[in-house]
């Protein structure tokens, strides 16, 4: 386990460390400069949670409570899946290292779900949150979220007190669905990998029909074969080297 976990450090977080909460990040941080600009008496966003008319967190249960004070904005991540777009998604090979650099697109849809005691005023604040992720879709875009804003799509008010259980329910929810796509980089290193060439030596040593003998700083796998011969009569080979006649000598580095 990772000495940061353990610790409990915070790790590294980016498009190229873990980017799916990046990706959550980006919406959040938008979400609430967003409604950060907007005046007084307008649903305007703040730090401070008592100053704020509006609540932009991610998916978290909510106290009752807190809806009742004010509308809430609750981002939810959906699953993300690899394209695929190309053959082993090969984007560039060393042939002197063996380093292998693969790239794909990965798709995904981030659900923004605007949650408030009155449908008007949830539909409103659902329709400020779609219109400006489609405005400032290119601002958006440089920090590596792609075609975002061109397939966003508002959902219908939901029924008071379908997805919460009261005696009394009012609370009405709208959902923003924002799908994107995020390119995903990386680099193999077969022989800078110990755990790489560890889990190769493995695989070859359970591939083979007879067990490997090991040395030191070498690992020799024998597979017997079948004597060469013609119509029945074997042929005599000289030994060449470390290749005898009926056996296949296999060094596999360590």
């Amino acid at each position: 386990m990772n000495d940061q976990v353990t610790s409990g450090l915070v790790e590294p977080q980016g498009l190229g460390e873990e980017p799916l909460y990046y990706c959550t990040r980006v919406f959040l941080t938008f979400l609430q400069g967003l409604f950060e600009q907007f005046p007084e008496g307008s649903y305007r966003w703040s730090d401070d949670e008592k100053l704020s008319e509006i609540a932009i967190t991610d998916q978290a249960p909510i106290p009752r409570a807190r809806v009742d004070e004010k509308p809430q904005i609750v981002t939810m991540r959906g699953p993300a899946q690899f394209a695929n777009l190309s053959l082993d998604q090969m984007r560039k090979l060393s042939p002197h290292t063996g380093e292998k650099e693969r790239t794909d697109l990965v798709s995904c849809t981030m659900t923004i779900n605007v949650i408030a005691k009155n449908g008007v005023e949830c539909q409103r604040i659902a329709w400020i949150a779609a219109r400006h992720l489609r405005t400032f879709k290119t601002l958006i875009q440089r920090h590596g979220l792609h075609q975002i804003g061109d397939q966003l799509s508002v959902g219908p008010e939901s029924p008071p007190g379908s997805f919460v259980t009261e005696p009394d329910p009012e609370w009405v929810m709208v959902s923003v669905y924002a799908p994107f796509h995020f390119q995903w980089t990386e680099t193999v290193r077969p022989l800078d990998a110990p755990l790489l060439r560890s889990m190769e030596l493995r695989l070859r040593s359970a591939r083979l029909p007879l067990a490997a003998t090991s040395t030191e700083g070498s690992v020799e796998a024998r597979s017997s074969l079948r004597t060469p011969s013609i119509r029945g009569r074997i042929i005599n080979q000289p030994n060449v080297n470390r290749q005898n006649v009926g056996a296949v000598t296999l060094t596999v580095k360590t």
